[in-house]
């Protein structure tokens, strides 16, 4: 396995490579006596330590035991890391990068007789998770800081590794994620478990292709909730009562199911709720959703804008403008024709 840092190191780099045995097969490397910066008390080791950034002390922090047990004092609370499953990379503070970049013991060779050479045969060890796991307890046991940001993209049925490595990463620290993203194919009972264990303060964003169906029965706490999918999708929308947020993409959601939802939201039971986004193969034109028809929801009218957060507004044209018991105003929209969608649009007090 190799790792790539963002920058050298700048404090004698040229002295230090010849010290440092990065090489993870290995246990911890002994303390070389000749180089200065070992010799140095420890307030003056933290004086040092402040001017590096993540990587460099992190490569530091390999050298010895007694460095590892001191990097984590100079900003332990200001470090972050999102972990990228499927480009094996690991980020601190959205910044600085490491890739992981896994290689077999004995790599196989192969002649090419037009070249007159040999050259290493690419092996796909893609669903190989240990390296990353490895990397990650060396990080969070020298910077002792959590994961926040956890990624994974992959459309490869046969490469589950996203599922141990984010199983680790809940089992091994107690502060949750700020945020959840699964994009590919994944296995049910794997999604299933992550959606009812991982807990997620902030949003969760799940897309999912080549699955035939999912049925969640899960609640999640978090402020913004998208689920995507190309096969079957049934999600009880009552379980969403603390988001702010939510999209639902290709589900299976009845103008039934959704009037029931929108009469529920006007008594009162979703006090968080912003805005909802719903696209459905199963709405008929007949229904009405609170006794208005989709004519009376199309967008005509006048444009007006949702803020939501910093990074976020929504643009509405258009709808028809209901109340609920609390006295909150919100604007229903729906589609006159395919795609079929439905949102609901709640505007400050």
């Amino acid at each position: 396995m190799g790792l790539l840092y963002s920058k050298p190191l700048e404090i004698a780099i040229n002295s230090l490579s010849s010290f440092f045995n990065l090489d993870w097969s290995t246990e911890w490397s002994p303390t070389p006596q000749t180089f200065p910066l070992f010799r140095l008390p420890l307030l003056a080791w933290l004086e040092v330590f402040r001017t590096l950034d993540p990587i460099e002390l992190f490569i530091l922090s390999q050298s010895s035991k007694r460095v590892a047990n001191c990097v984590h004092i100079v900003g332990s609370k200001k470090w972050k890391l999102t972990v990228y499953v499927g480009s094996k990379c690991i980020i601190i503070n959205g910044k600085y990068k490491l890739f992981i970049i896994e290689t077999t013991q004995k790599p196989s060779r192969r002649y090419d007789k037009e070249v007159g050479a040999f050259f290493i045969k690419y092996e796909d060890i893609g669903n190989s998770k240990r390296e990353l796991q490895d990397v990650l307890a060396q990080l969070q046991t020298a910077f002792r800081c959590p994961v926040t940001t956890f990624y994974y993209n992959n459309v490869k049925k046969k490469n589950q590794r996203w599922f141990p490595v984010l199983k680790y990463i809940i089992q091994n620290q107690i502060q949750p994620l700020e945020s959840l993203n699964i994009e590919g194919t994944v296995k049910n009972k794997h999604l299933d478990w992550a959606l009812q264990n991982v807990r997620v303060t902030r949003i969760i964003s799940i897309r999912l292709f080549g699955m035939l169906k999912f049925t969640g029965n899960f609640q999640p706490i978090c402020e913004r909730f998208s689920f995507f999918s190309t096969g079957t999708l049934r999600l009880d929308l009552m379980m969403l009562k603390s988001c702010k947020l939510i999209e639902l993409k290709i589900s299976r959601l009845t103008m039934g199911a959704l009037n029931f939802f929108m009469k529920e939201w006007k008594a009162g039971s979703f006090p968080n709720l912003r805005y909802i986004l719903i696209q459905s193969g199963r709405f008929n034109w007949r229904d009405h959703i609170l006794g208005f028809d989709r004519y009376d929801m199309e967008e005509l009218g006048v444009s007006r804008r949702l803020v939501i957060d910093k990074n976020l507004s929504i643009e509405s044209t258009g709808g028809v403008d209901i109340h609920a018991d609390n006295g909150r105003k919100a604007t229903m929209q729906m589609s006159t024709g395919s795609p079929d969608w439905f949102r609901l649009i709640v505007w400050e007090d």
